[in-house]
């Protein structure tokens, strides 16, 4: 009768080789994982390049707006100047005293204060990036409710939002999109955590002075 603690070459062979066919599985597996991140990755930076890009066509949109109120204002400013001006001449040459009085009413007039243009700012709300971002007019809020700017931005900041220029809030996905590319961050992305990547930005614009 055999040995039956001889080894069989055989199952040896047997072995090793699946052996080596479970080390590939799990290689094979490391692998699609790797191409999982990396797409998942992919994804969310399209996803942060065409919110960038829509933000950007929205505050250029909404500025070209602005400027052309601004420019119907002036406009209308110019007018009303010619005719305040008509009306004081009225006023200095009539030798009708109802129509001096009336012209005197017209003069007295108040104008108010001078209205906002051009404030717009790209807000992210308390849903953060990139659910919760779109664009504010400050300066047609501001009109709108007979307010100053600054009334409007301490109002929706107050209320958890943050607000940054078109051109800051482009640089801040930059700086995003580089931490998702080395998995230092992920889609979403708190409101709090984006304010963080300002913060970093800042220290990076203006580095601590060494002191002697």
């Amino acid at each position: 009768m055999a040995d039956i603690t001889l080894k069989d070459p055989n199952l040896e062979n047997l072995q090793r080789r699946a052996g080596e066919l479970a080390s590939g599985v799990e290689s094979l597996a490391a692998l699609f994982e790797q191409e999982a991140i990396r797409l998942r990755r992919k994804d969310e930076i399209v996803r942060l390049n065409a919110l960038r890009s829509s933000i950007l066509q929205q505050v250029e949109w909404a500025t070209g707006e602005e400027m052309a109120a601004r420019s119907g204002y002036n406009k209308a400013r110019t007018e009303i100047s010619l005719f305040r001006l008509g009306v004081w001449l009225v006023m200095m040459t009539s030798e009708n005293r109802t129509m001096r009085a009336i012209s005197r009413e017209l003069l007295s007039g108040s104008n108010g204060r001078e209205p906002h243009y051009g404030t717009v700012l790209v807000r992210i709300g308390p849903g953060g990036v990139p659910e919760d971002v779109d664009v504010v007019c400050i300066s047609h809020l501001a009109r709108e409710s007979k307010r100053d700017e600054s009334e409007i931005m301490d109002g929706l900041l107050g209320h958890g939002n943050l607000l940054f220029s078109g051109k800051t809030f482009s640089h801040l996905i930059d700086r995003l999109t580089g931490e998702i590319l080395t998995g230092m961050s992920g889609l979403p992305v708190s409101a709090e955590r984006f304010s963080q990547l300002q913060e970093c930005r800042l220290l990076r614009l203006n580095p601590p002075k060494n002191k002697d």
